[in-house]
């Protein structure tokens, strides 16, 4: 199965430099904030989340992108996600041109998979250069859910958005797994009639072997 078993979903967070990946992913998964956070390494976090009354094993991917906004994930990175989170800072124009990239990326792919939009700095109003209505606007665009936050003042709307975008991720990936026990039944119904009337058609070959020794 391309993505993972039935009980674990896998989420890419996405985005530019500085923007607050981590510290959006962080306050997520324990309600702590952190501050200065540079990391130039990928880190995978795993955790058991329980939402809406059941526990289900989530792997994050905090994606670096040390390497600078024009560093494309890699198509193993992206082919591993059942869910993308991009983030953008609301004080950083380039961060939000770079979120659009990568939803288009991400909308290119041959399956549909849920992506949910993070404008994060709320708290930063006075140095704000992304208007709302934007965010709202390319949100709409592609089918995204959007949320702006501030993770360096509460843990409480990126836990929503988080939980939202797990409850769509996961609706997802349950459309996805009867269409393939579907399949694979079909091919084995087909294989079941080939094999029949392969053995058929052998078990009448031999028979007509049988009579022409006879003759």
């Amino acid at each position: 199965m391309r993505h993972g078993s039935s009980t674990t979903l896998r989420v890419l967070v996405l985005g530019g430099q500085a923007v607050g990946k981590s510290a959006v992913t962080v306050r997520f998964l324990t309600r702590r904030f952190i501050g200065e956070y540079n990391s130039t390494i990928d880190l995978v976090y795993r955790s058991a989340i329980r939402h809406d009354d059941i526990e289900t094993d989530v792997e994050i991917l905090d994606w670096s992108s040390h390497k600078g906004d024009n560093y494309i994930p890699a198509d193993r990175q992206m082919n591993w996600a059942d869910a993308f989170v991009i983030v953008y800072s609301i004080c950083d124009r380039s961060s939000f041109y770079w979120a659009k990239m990568l939803i288009d990326l991400i909308r290119r792919m041959p399956s549909y998979l849920p992506v949910l939009v993070i404008a994060n700095k709320r708290d930063l109003e006075c140095h704000r250069t992304v208007d709302i209505a934007e965010g709202h606007h390319l949100a709409l665009q592609h089918g995204c859910q959007y949320y702006e936050v501030s993770a360096a003042d509460s843990h409480v709307s990126i836990n929503i958005a988080f939980h939202s975008l797990l409850r769509e991720a996961k609706l997802v990936q349950q459309h996805r797994t009867p269409s393939l026990k579907r399949r694979k039944s079909s091919l084995i119904s087909v294989s079941k009639k080939l094999g029949a009337m392969f053995g058929k058609i052998t078990k009448d070959n031999n028979e007509v072997e049988k009579k022409r020794g006879t003759i």
